[in-house]
């Protein structure tokens, strides 16, 4: 890939209603995009400040859609935005971009690529459907048969770059929990934040540092600080950016939103208990505790997660198992191989 290779054009939206997941997928993907000499833009309706600045640091450029996300005109001026930017192909990621939204971009000579969790996308034919997931099936995508080419599985779990980075430079876990690491995602508007820590009271957590990730969206930073204050080993910490890969290298233990963090820990080879915050987390926090990883659903965590806890950090060996697990379904290298089929799919264009 070089200088005269297509742009390519990633549609998603980041904020406090819908969190940064869509977002930061994307980017992982134009991150690989970008280290292969090709050229990747984002055309968002709305996105959150600290998203847009983060794109931004990354040198990526980022066009403002007006339309209402998912309508017809978001798919017109979606289009408008490629054709200026002379895209081959765009990436699609977000629940409300249905048939009706990728349809017109079809028609209009671009090749799609639907990310996708839960087979959300609807009945549309896209060029590549990426599932990234551990649940991930065909019979999800039967409308594409002959048509879509599906990539499933964590093999092609989107990782950013400086997690892609830190997976080669990680070191092994001697079994001691020292760093436990509580990240709940860029919103977290239900502030299940504070619900983990409260659940951390009554566990012995001598000698251990637990570190308190506030996402950049979240609403509730002022009264998750102030729990956190109430207990000595236990530390809040805003919004880290790119630093987030190394709080995870560091961790030897966490507790996370059953999203995409969950490629992240377990590529790093940090065991965890998960936490399904919304109904599209719930396939996916299923498929790895059936490898061993606990899930908890946040209606019932006060009444789970300490015990599960209780279970865990104690037990050297069970963790160390879930880490060689964990690295095992995720090597890193998911955003080059769908970067690959994603060059393949624009040359052929």
């Amino acid at each position: 890939m070089g200088v005269d290779s297509p742009s390519l054009l990633l549609r998603a939206d980041g904020h406090a209603g819908i969190g940064g997941g869509h977002v930061m997928r994307c980017l992982a993907l134009a991150q690989a995009w970008r280290d292969t000499g090709g050229r990747a833009v984002f055309a968002t309706a709305a996105l959150a400040p600290a998203l847009r600045q983060r794109l931004l640091n990354e040198g990526i450029p980022c066009f403002s859609v007006g339309g209402v996300p998912g309508s017809q005109g978001d798919a017109l001026e979606t289009i408008a935005i490629g054709e200026r930017c002379s895209a081959a192909v765009a990436v699609i990621d977000g629940y409300h971009f249905d048939a009706r939204f990728r349809g017109p971009l079809h028609a209009a000579g671009l090749a799609t690529v639907a990310i996708d969790d839960n087979g959300e996308v609807g009945q549309c034919a896209d060029d590549i459907i990426v599932n990234q997931n551990l649940h991930a099936a065909g019979d999800l995508y039967r409308y594409g048969e002959g048509r879509s080419k599906l990539l499933l599985g964590t093999a092609y779990a989107l990782l950013r770059r400086e997690f892609r980075h830190g997976i080669r430079t990680a070191g092994c876990k001697d079994g001691t929990v020292r760093n436990f690491l509580v990240t709940l995602g860029t919103a977290d508007s239900g502030n299940v934040t504070s619900r983990v820590i409260a659940a951390l009271k009554g566990l012995d957590l001598a000698g251990i540092e637990v570190r308190v990730v506030i996402g950049g969206e979240s609403p509730h930073r002022t009264e998750i600080e102030a729990a956190c204050s109430k207990l000595s080993n236990v530390h809040a910490l805003r919004d880290p950016g790119t630093g987030m890969a190394d709080l995870i290298a560091a961790a030897d233990f966490a507790v996370t939103a059953g999203g995409s963090t969950m490629w992240e820990l377990a590529a790093m080879g940090v065991p965890f208990v998960s936490v399904v915050t919304a109904d599209n987390q719930r396939r996916a926090a299923a498929a790895m505790a059936a490898f061993g990883f606990p899930s908890v659903d946040a209606a019932h965590l006060e009444a789970e997660l300490s015990g599960q806890l209780r279970k865990l950090v104690p037990d050297a060996p069970r963790r160390g198992a879930l880490s060689d697990i964990g690295r095992r379904l995720v090597d890193g290298e998911g955003a080059s191989r769908v970067c690959s089929e994603v060059f393949r799919l624009a040359c052929a264009g």
